[in-house]
């Protein structure tokens, strides 16, 4: 039988005591980002504000050849419900006969609670009920694809709800939105690239300057950060530049901006845009929690393309006095030290 033992004790100022069958843990971090050491390694999380998406970070601790450090794209769950499809039936799915369907389905819910009295009303009231699900099965189509679709998400069936979605979809008043829970259930099954598809036709259709900043930031934010990792740096300008310029809601939207336009113009090897980007990014900020940290690395990097080597060894060293376990710092400042070239460590 697999019982799963944990228990976390806070040791105050963000510090957690980790404790489990496998053995002892410590966690750290602040808002959108967490480390924590235990028996299976370090673990490091970063996650970007408002959405369900973070950066994992996994290093063991064992010292062996084939020990590498991994690192990957994790989808966080957040509810048993999609933003994006509401709990109830839209109205515009559903059929005249839409209300008269659940008044037959209530009459046949009434006669079986009077079955105490008769044999026969239990029969009337199964019957109602059976000939309410097939009178909706046949006129309201949409409607019970759409109920289904709510129930599988909720039950963590996506394969069947991505099933239910598309039947859905295939009505003329269906919302668009739709297709935003069905990438999630990509998502959630591990089919990225299928997701990753879904999300950019949705905002290719769309007008994207129209859909609210703060609505559409999750799956906006998902899409880009999915682009810049595939080398699709146009598209994910393309969605950046629909972005405010000013914070909304706690979410630092210029930060995000200019953090994703530097990675996307060192994709594109402009690097003096990536410059600036960087730069836009980190502000008058001195903090270096992620993605300040980020920024600053990769302003080193954008520094050293362009051969600004004292600039990128400034940069290279405040990622380095942050934290010393940041990617191939140490070994980019022992190189900068001996005058050896970086190229392969960028």
């Amino acid at each position: 039988m697999g019982l799963r033992f944990r228990k976390s004790v806070n040791l105050g100022k963000g510090i957690r005591l980790n404790i489990s069958k496998s053995g002892l843990g410590v966690s750290s971090g602040v808002k959108g980002l967490r480390m924590g050491v235990g028996p299976r390694g370090i673990r490091t999380t970063a996650s970007i504000p408002g959405t369900g998406i973070s950066y994992v970070k996994e290093k063991s601790l064992k010292q062996s050849k084939s020990s590498k450090e991994k690192r990957r794209l994790e989808v966080t769950s957040k509810d048993l419900y999609s933003p994006y499809m509401p709990q109830e039936v839209p109205h515009t799915l559903r059929s005249k006969q839409y209300h008269l369907q659940s008044l037959l389905g209530l009459i046949g819910i009434g006669f079986i609670f009077a079955s105490f009295k008769s044999l026969s009303f239990l029969i009337i009231g199964l019957l109602c009920i059976y000939g309410k699900g097939a009178w909706r099965k046949k006129t309201d189509f949409a409607a019970k694809n759409y109920q289904d679709a709510v129930n599988y998400f909720k039950t963590k069936k996506y394969e069947a709800c991505i099933e239910a979605i598309d039947h859905v979809l295939s009505h003329p008043n269906a919302s668009q939105d739709l297709s935003l829970t069905k990438a999630e259930c990509c998502l959630e099954l591990g089919k990225l690239e299928k997701a990753y598809t879904i999300y950019k036709d949705f905002f290719h259709r769309l007008d994207t300057n129209s859909l609210s900043s703060l609505y559409y930031w999750p799956p906006k934010a998902t899409t880009i950060a999915m682009a810049v990792e595939k080398g699709d740096y146009d598209f994910a300008l393309k969605l950046l530049e629909t972005l405010p310029e000013e914070i909304e809601e706690h979410i630092n939207f210029p930060l995000w901006k200019n953090y994703y336009k530097g990675l996307c113009f060192i994709g594109k090897h402009q690097y003096e845009i990536a410059v600036e980007a960087f730069k836009n990014a980190i502000g008058r900020k001195r903090r270096m929690e992620e993605p300040y940290i980020d920024c600053h690395y990769y302003l080193g990097v954008a520094y050293a393309k362009l051969g600004k080597m004292s600039l990128a060894q400034q940069r290279f060293q405040r990622v380095y006095s942050a934290n010393t376990s940041y990617k191939d710092i140490a070994a980019i400042i022992t190189a900068l030290e001996a005058g050896d070239s970086i190229e392969k460590l960028l």
